[in-house]
């Protein structure tokens, strides 16, 4: 896929993107090994506490305006998003869709709209 770098040169410039190709995708995560090879003295020094944030973004296109797509289309965009970030967050945490639910009643809540997730 085509990765987006934003980026700013310094606190006082303004941000911009650039469009990544593979080869350039290549070339920004060896110099993101780099860095961290830098920073641990190739692996001399431990990174004893260390934290990855992932960010994981997703959207929703619906033909009509929200308003339209509840009224008209009669779709509960909620419903649509909620069933997305169950697939996303099963696929994170390799457990079925099921087992992310609080409780019986949200699965029987979640099984109405979304049967195939349970499949």
């Amino acid at each position: 896929g085509v990765w987006t770098k934003r980026m700013q040169n310094n606190l006082l410039t303004k941000m911009h993107e650039e469009k990544l190709t593979p080869d350039m995708q290549r070339k920004e995560r060896n110099k993101a090994f780099d860095l961290l090879d830098a920073l641990s003295r190739s692996g001399s020094l431990p990174i004893v506490c260390a934290e990855l944030h992932v960010f994981v973004a997703a959207t929703h296109c619906f033909e009509n305006s929200l308003m339209a797509t509840v009224i008209q289309d009669n779709i509960n965009p909620i419903e649509k998003m909620e069933k997305s970030m169950l697939i996303i967050a099963s696929t994170i945490y390799g457990l079925p869709p099921v087992h992310l639910l609080k409780n019986e009643q949200e699965e029987q809540r979640v099984l109405k709209y979304s049967p195939t997730l349970f499949e």
